[in-house]
Parts: structure tokens; C-alpha cells; sequence
């Protein structure tokens, strides 16, 4: 199962649902674009044995350039949020989440432990490039393309989820604090939301299905640094829902499709 064929797979969706309504008429061109574009780099490929500069080329950049288009070329197909399935969410969040106080603790909790989880939640970002080095240093390139294929396969289906389940996250639908966001982390998280984010929530959730399939990937090839990148997926996730990234169901949705996507794999 090789990343490309996924992500081509995936442009190629995208560019057929645009087909099936009007309202995704502005989304038309690029998505169809993509799709194009994606089936004649595959097509033309890059060598499998290269020089280390085009090496890393093909193992870092282009996948995570690939992914990020993946995301943001979704919210093309993101029109109208669906409001019942937003208050079903909240309302499933109010009795697993309010019940436990997760969400009231977290925003009472010290200021190091509010500042830890809203860290590893934006480390989301670096960490399939870091799983990447990890699993080269270890001796393990034969992986990184197992490890992008699980965690293309993984975000792809969360983000191709959202025609169908249009949501907006919890954050922006819940009355907000009145105080300013607490520490450095949470305001850098949500200038990132408001500004590179495609303003829809992804069901399953795509930080805790990616987080979790990089710690599967690299825990079947090295299982202590699995554990400490399964740590970090936790993490993740538990930030996603305690700072109102996503809803509970987002995120528990998020895991089991990782495990499901990485036991195929």
C-alpha cells in the first residue's frame, strides 16, 4: 500500500464529490486540478534510489506538503455546517465530558499543565516528520513509507468525512471565556485555527487518527520510541477535546480508525 496511490485515490474523490452538487461548484476546479496533478506526478514518480537531497524530498517534504493539500483542499467541500449534528455532539459531550468535569479541571488546572497539553496539540504538526527522522535513524527507512501510507490513509478518511458531516468545531459554537486565552501555546493553537485552519471540524477527528497512526507505525518497528510517541498521541487527543478543538466523539472516532487502518496496513 503505497502513500501515492492513496493520495491520488483520495484528490480523485474529492474531485468526485464536487461532481455531485451545485453548491460545490466552486470547488470544481481546483479539486478536479488536484486530482490531475496528483495521477501525473504518480505517474512520472520519483526514483526509488536518489541522492540524499531528493531522498529527503520524497520522504519528508512531498508527503507533508501532499497531506497539508489533502486538509485544506477538503474545506473546499465544506459549505453549511449541519446544526443537528452539532448539538448532537454537544449534547453526547455534556455526558461524557461535563459529567467527568474534564473540560472545567483543565481550564482550572495550573498553568504548566494547561501549557503541556495545549504544547503537544500543536506538535501535531512536526510530529510525522519527526516519526520520519525516528524511524531513519533507527535503521528503519524500509518503514517510512508503511508509516505515511497509515497516516495519509488515516487523515484522508477524516477529511473525506466532511462533506458528509459538516461541523463546525465546539469551540466556535460554545459561548467562549471572557478572560483572554491562558499561556503562549493556547493563543499560538488558536491563531493557527483562525488563520490556517479550514474552519470546519473533522469527524473522526484528523489529530487524533494521524497522532495515533504514527505511534502505531513506529512502535511496530521500534517499540520504545513507539511508547513515547503513543504518549504523545494521548496527549493530543485529550488537548482536542479538553481545549475544544473537537468533540469527544471526534476524537475517540479518531483512535479506533488509526488502530483499524494500521492493523490492514
Amino acid at each position: 500500500m503505497r502513500w501515492e496511490w492513496i493520495a491520488v485515490s483520495y484528490f480523485a474523490y474529492l474531485a468526485g464529490v464536487s461532481l455531485t452538487s451545485a453548491r460545490y461548484g466552486k470547488a470544481r476546479a481546483p479539486l478536479l486540478t488536484a486530482a490531475a496533478v496528483g495521477g501525473i506526478s504518480v505517474a512520472i514518480g520519483l526514483p526509488s534510489t536518489s541522492p540524499d537531497t531528493l531522498a529527503l524530498a520524497r520522504d519528508v517534504v512531498l508527503p507533508s506538503l501532499v497531506l497539508l493539500a489533502g486538509y485544506w483542499l477538503s474545506g473546499l467541500l465544506f459549505v453549511e455546517p449541519n446544526g443537528r449534528l452539532e448539538a448532537r455532539l454537544l449534547s453526547v459531550d455534556e455526558a461524557l465530558v461535563g459529567r467527568t468535569g474534564l473540560v472545567a479541571r483543565f481550564n482550572r488546572a495550573p498553568q504548566a499543565i494547561v501549557e503541556y497539553f495545549e504544547l503537544t496539540y500543536l506538535l501535531v504538526y512536526p510530529i510525522v516528520p519527526a516519526a520520519v527522522l525516528t524511524l531513519a535513524l533507527g535503521g528503519h527507512e524500509r518503514e517510512v513509507g508503511r508509516l505515511w501510507a497509515v497516516v495519509m490513509l488515516s487523515e484522508f478518511i477524516c477529511y473525506g468525512m466532511l462533506p458528509w458531516l459538516p461541523t463546525r468545531p465546539p469551540r466556535a459554537i460554545e459561548p467562549g471565556p471572557t478572560a483572554p486565552p491562558r499561556g503562549l501555546a493556547r493563543r499560538l493553537n488558536l491563531r493557527i485555527a483562525a488563520r490556517a485552519s479550514i474552519q470546519a471540524n473533522t469527524l473522526p477527528s484528523g489529530h487524533a487518527a494521524g497522532a495515533f497512526a504514527v505511534a502505531l507505525a513506529v512502535g511496530s518497528a521500534m517499540p520504545a520510541a513507539g511508547a513515547l510517541f503513543l504518549v504523545l498521541a494521548i496527549s493530543i487527543s485529550i488537548a482536542a477535546v479538553a481545549g475544544r478543538y473537537h468533540y469527544a466523539v471526534d476524537s475517540i472516532l479518531g483512535v479506533l480508525l488509526a488502530f483499524i487502518v494500521w492493523a490492514i496496513a
